[in-house]
């Protein structure tokens, strides 16, 4: 900035102020605009920090074991599925294990872990599905595994269609030769038929494993 010497006159301090107004006022710090941004950034600051309160409130009344006893029962879930179709496929023509067996289980083990990832975002920030419960409340039981399910199993569903994995995946490949345009259009009658009826098949298989895990858990055992 511009310094002036001790003795000067008022006269000059004066010429210098108008003739070097923004040297003056931009070097020396000005008290309207550093407050705004203090405000600011202590606004970003409490956002930031009622974010992370809210996020560690939820996760201290979820109950770790819930989760782990629902994945066990989902993985359990998918592992049948694909059992189920293997068998329907018919025989092999070439018998014994082949690399495509190796890769399509690697896959149901992936559709498991993406079921199981879902199922619990969804149960933790959306439905309170783990949150720890002494009332044995019909909740728990079977309404909010119903909500959970319709929430996550389509976008399973989807994964596994768009990623080709099986069991979902494969029977879309089989039945469409996953072309997703067809007759000119994004998906024909038949596709968007077959899309909802592996949607809805995935919904009552999960829905149906995960409320009779939950009530044989909280009613029998």
């Amino acid at each position: 900035g511009i310094r002036i010497r001790s003795g000067a006159s008022a006269s000059c301090v004066k010429r210098h102020q108008r003739t070097f107004p923004s040297l003056i006022y931009r070097n020396s710090p000005s008290r309207y605009h550093y407050p705004q941004l203090k405000i600011q950034m202590d606004d970003e600051n409490d956002n930031e920090g009622s974010t992370k309160h809210e996020i560690d409130s939820i996760l201290e009344q979820v109950d770790p074991l819930e989760i782990r006893l629902d994945a066990t029962l989902l993985a359990i879930y998918v592992l049948c599925r694909f059992l189920f179709y293997d068998v329907t496929t018919g025989v092999k023509q070439t018998p014994g294990w082949e690399l495509h067996d190796a890769i399509m289980l690697l896959q149901t083990f992936s559709s498991a872990i993406v079921l199981s990832a879902l199922w619990t975002l969804v149960g933790v920030f959306g439905t309170g599905l783990f949150q720890y419960d002494t009332t044995n409340d019909d909740n728990n039981a079977w309404k909010k595994p119903l909500i959970n399910a319709i929430i996550s199993t389509p976008l399973w569903v989807l994964i596994e269609i768009a990623l080709g994995w099986p069991t979902a995946g494969v029977f879309w490949l089989e039945s469409t030769g996953g072309n997703w345009e067809l007759g000119g259009s994004f998906l024909g009658d038949q596709e968007w038929s077959l899309l909802f009826t592996l949607m809805g098949a995935g919904f009552l298989g999960v829905g149906f494993m995960m409320i009779l895990g939950r009530y044989l858990r909280q009613y029998i055992a």
